[in-house]
């Protein structure tokens, strides 16, 4: 993943840094164009890429896909083979590093760990993903954000069990109603418009830093959210130094525990 500031980052800056750094495929000069760039772009989906095209005057190079970032070109290869990869090796995140080693030019700096996406769904897929995570490794903190603290009453069962099986339960949310019981779990009201626009889950891992996880999403209309997920060890720790430092309390903070 690409080096962050050492500054403190809140929710809503840590998901516009992993958008700013998404990477670019850019086909130039595309024979035969048909659907290569839509089937790319459905392949590629959450993997923080975007599928570009560009013809030069010259119309060479001809069928050539250049892979980068913001600060470099990762790799370069031909559109014969970007067909080809897209006909055999299964797409999606869980898939990627299955059966794909002859595309490893294209696909290894796409093994990254982080995600993005504007499916609610699928945010709320990873979301759970990620709840299950903490409650097999039995141990850690769990940090999840609601938004209002009148969303927590739907997730009490679940956040309720991970903290009663010894998983350290912090959720968030702006005081619009008296917060649910979590048992063991601390909740935090805290009235500011970050709250209220992101919600997010961050599991420390338990212990191992494989098991890091975060999902941070920020409502950009009525129930429509732009959502990034990541597997950064290095990232999730900053997320969570973040959270810390939210709840530790000072004189005059709306940030009360309950």
């Amino acid at each position: 993943m690409p080096t962050y500031s050492e500054d403190m980052m809140d929710i809503r800056e840590c998901i516009e840094f992993i958008r700013y750094n998404e990477k670019e495929l850019r086909l130039f000069n595309v024979s035969q164009t048909n659907s290569l760039r839509a089937d790319l772009e459905a392949y590629f989906e959450t993997q923080n890429v975007r599928i570009t095209e560009s013809r030069t005057a010259t119309g060479a190079p001809e069928d050539i896909a250049v892979l980068s970032n913001t600060a470099e070109v990762l790799g370069v290869l031909d559109v014969p083979t970007l067909r080809a990869l897209l006909e055999t090796v299964p797409r999606g995140p869980g898939d990627l590093g299955i059966a794909d080693k002859e595309y490893e030019g294209i696909l290894g700096p796409l093994k990254e760990t982080t995600f993005t996406s504007y499916d609610s769904e699928q945010l709320l897929y990873v979301s759970r993903e990620i709840e299950d995570r903490a409650r097999r490794m039995g141990n850690g903190s769990i940090h999840a954000g609601f938004q209002q603290c009148s969303v927590m009453a739907d997730q009490r069962r679940v956040y309720t069990d991970l903290a009663r099986r010894g998983i350290d339960v912090h959720a968030y949310g702006v005081p619009d109603t008296e917060p649910p019981d979590f048992g063991p779990g601390h909740i935090h009201p805290i009235q500011t418009d970050e709250i209220a626009e992101t919600w997010f889950v961050v599991f420390d891992g338990g212990g191992t830093d494989a098991q890091k996880s975060a999902l941070l999403a920020q409502e950009r209309d009525e129930d429509f959210f732009y959502g990034v997920w990541t597997y950064d060890p290095e990232f999730v720790d900053h997320v969570l130094d973040y959270l810390t430092q939210m709840c530790t309390p000072s004189i005059g903070d709306v940030n009360c525990e309950k």
